[in-house]
């Protein structure tokens, strides 16, 4: 057994070891249901296994990283544990909806596996039709478990469960791509290319705000390292295991990198097809027909494989109606989209994907910049049929926008020969650009904060003023008072609670609720509003109250007219006065005044009948929301108010 183990290689060896943990897991899991212990250790086994399919892809791919790629490497992820480091502890961001949502998941998936193994991997696996699967916690248990579990530190651990993966996986991309175009400054070409990609505010902007979406990436990157110069010229079936693998990672993550891998397959077997009938033309006809039959019973039987693998996923994408419920997020389309990825991308980066594309044309390599560009065009199309991109799913174009920034940056090691320090200046301002951007839950346009704060154009001083309350909170305090006021005035053993009308970007009830991570200080004593339609349903727990707050001005920043609270709160204040008395008043020291109303009567029918009318423009649309949501809770309406009145 020795000496079987002493021939295998170092890969061989992880994968044993790995193997071997997987084996005592399953012994300590059956051994100690409900240890505090397996789900991280299960997490701390899911990292290393992730980070050694990441090495697995690189040596299929035939890269192998020498000690200058690795020192770069290293030299960049301690880099980032600074940078997060500091912009984490700059700020007092307060994390709500999206921002919050795999928090929350990290919470009760840990409660889950407290319960027992079962209970815990059950909750892993009845996620899969959500919008938000819990596979992501897999991987950011460890090492979230040994902080402190606030928002700040959730996100500082995608340092060392995500980024060290995508890091390694980013760099074998970076050679590759210098291999396939040929590049003859490779030093200078690996340093740019790779601190460029690495750095784009994209990549990094979910992650700081708590959202782990950047990991699919990872994913990403392992099927461009796996395809981008592979012609299904022969069988390779670890590749093919790897592809499936890679492609079922991505769409678990999050469901709209379906839209990258729709993309990027059309693109690639565009270019496939190109090259087979250029193929065929040069006499080798034979081959040609081979590649292409090779590449149709893979798709084929990876497509039929991941049907089945993820059938309760497929039937929910087929039977829900996103671009219906999501209608709201559309706001312009195609059209808007384009303008909105010109802005994110920006001047400097468009200035090197211009060098590229006149460096791929001079050397006659069209392939990789014109399978970015269709992987774009078709990932940006299909997005837009359904709603518009927010900073996040920027990240389901980023491996397309990476490839041409990897070819620019071929051009400019390439051309160092001429205009050295004018090129180097360029690129190290950017860089000190790119790492200087504000990751803002607002942030359309990709500016340093020193820009932002001091520069302000006066046709966005609105903008970046919403901007900066909402990225550093100056209201702390008094967010923590509205809260104690609320936990002292509503006991959730007697069903009460308080209803919050403004659901926006500054002000909404997860603002409240989460505002002293981990501490949920008002569980069951809070509930939220309404806002968007299509999401939102009607809220009938407004007419249970105990008490109403509202705010004045509001809305606070920046929404569409089909926006809900608005319309809702200016209902309320109109027929306020027959149902409820001013109890308390908070001055948020920003220019907003919440104020809470208390129930004094009972909620009859005709007051439902009055919100349910206003609305009739959205039940016609969402009936299943609106009107039958009320009329399914109003035959209760009288048991549950009595109980509530006693």
């Amino acid at each position: 057994m020795s000496g079987i183990v002493s021939r295998l290689s170092v890969l061989g060896k992880v994968w044993l070891g790995l193997a071997a943990g997987a084996l005592a897991l399953i012994v300590f899991g059956l051994a100690a249901p409900g240890s505090s212990l397996f789900f991280p250790l299960v997490s701390l086994w899911c990292n290393a296994a992730l980070f050694a399919l990441a090495l697995l892809v690189l040596r299929r791919a035939g890269m192998e990283l020498d000690l200058f790629h690795k020192a770069v490497l290293v030299g960049l992820w301690a880099a980032a544990v600074l940078y997060f480091y500091w912009t984490l502890g700059s700020r007092t961001f307060l994390y709500h909806w999206d921002y919050v949502n795999y928090i929350l998941k990290q919470y009760h998936a840990e409660a889950a596996f407290a319960q027992s193994t079962g209970a815990g991997f059950r909750f892993l696996l009845d996620s899969i039709t959500e919008d938000y699967t819990n596979f992501i916690t897999l991987f950011t248990e460890f090492p979230f478990c040994l902080s402190g579990k606030t928002g700040d530190d959730y996100a500082f651990c995608q340092v060392f469960s995500v980024l060290p993966s995508l890091l390694v996986l980013l760099a074998g991309l970076t050679v590759k791509v210098g291999r396939m175009l040929r590049v003859k400054n490779r030093f200078w070409y690996f340093l740019i290319g790779f601190s460029w990609c690495a750095t784009f505010p994209f990549v990094r902007m979910s992650a700081v705000l708590g959202q782990p979406d950047w990991f699919g990436l990872i994913f990403a990157f392992m099927l461009m390292l796996l395809t981008l110069d592979y012609r299904f010229d022969g069988i390779d079936l670890p590749r093919y295991l790897l592809i499936f693998a890679a492609t079922a990672g991505i769409i678990l993550t999050r469901r709209w990198y379906l839209y990258f891998v729709v993309g990027y397959c059309f693109a690639y077997v565009v270019m496939l097809a190109v090259s087979s009938i250029r193929l065929a033309k040069s006499g080798q006809q034979s081959r040609a027909v081979h590649r292409m039959v090779r590449l149709v019973v893979f798709g084929l039987c990876a497509a039929g494989a991941m049907v089945l693998l993820l059938l309760p996923m497929v039937r929910k994408i087929l039977s829900f109606d996103y671009a219906g419920r999501y209608s709201y997020y559309n706001f312009g389309g195609i059209t808007l989209e384009l303008a909105a990825q010109t802005l994110r991308i920006g001047l400097l980066n468009f200035i090197l994907i211009g060098m590229g594309l006149w460096f791929a044309a001079k050397r006659r390599l069209p392939a990789l910049p014109c399978l970015a560009g269709a992987e774009l065009l078709v990932s940006l199309v299909l997005f837009t049929r359904v709603q518009n991109t927010g900073s996040h799913q920027m990240l389901l174009f980023v491996p397309g926008w990476l490839l041409l920034f990897l070819v620019g940056s071929a051009a400019l090691a390439d051309g160092l020969k001429k205009h050295t320090a004018v090129k180097l200046c360029y690129w190290g301002f950017t860089m000190v650009f790119a790492v200087s951007v504000r990751c803002s839950p607002l942030t359309t346009v990709a500016l340093p904060g020193f820009v932002v704060d001091h520069f302000p154009l006066k046709a966005v001083s609105e903008f970046v003023r919403l901007d900066k309350l909402t990225y550093d909170r100056t209201d702390a305090a008094q967010i923590q008072r509205v809260d104690d006021w609320i936990d002292a005035h509503c006991d959730a053993e007697k069903g009460e609670f308080a209803y919050m009308i403004p659901h926006d970007m500054l002000y909404n009830s997860d603002m409240f609720q989460y505002a002293a991570l981990p501490d949920i200080q008002l569980q069951g004593k809070l509930a939220a509003g309404i806002s968007i339609p299509g999401t939102h349903e009607f809220p009938v727990r407004f007419f249970e109250a105990k008490y109403v707050l509202t705010a004045e001005p509001l809305p606070q920043t920046f929404v569409s007219g089909g926006e809900l609270s608005g319309r809702w709160n200016a209902l309320f204040c109109a027929a306020r006065d027959a149902h409820f008395t001013q109890a308390a008043s908070f001055d948020m020291g920003n220019g907003t005044v919440f104020t809470v109303w208390e129930r004094t009567e009972p909620a009859d029918r005709a007051e439902v009948e009055y919100y349910l009318d206003a609305f009739a423009q959205e039940d016609v649309l969402y009936p299943e929301m609106f009107s039958q949501v009320a009329e399914a809770w109003l035959p209760d309406m009288d048991f549950k108010l009595q109980t509530l009145w006693i």
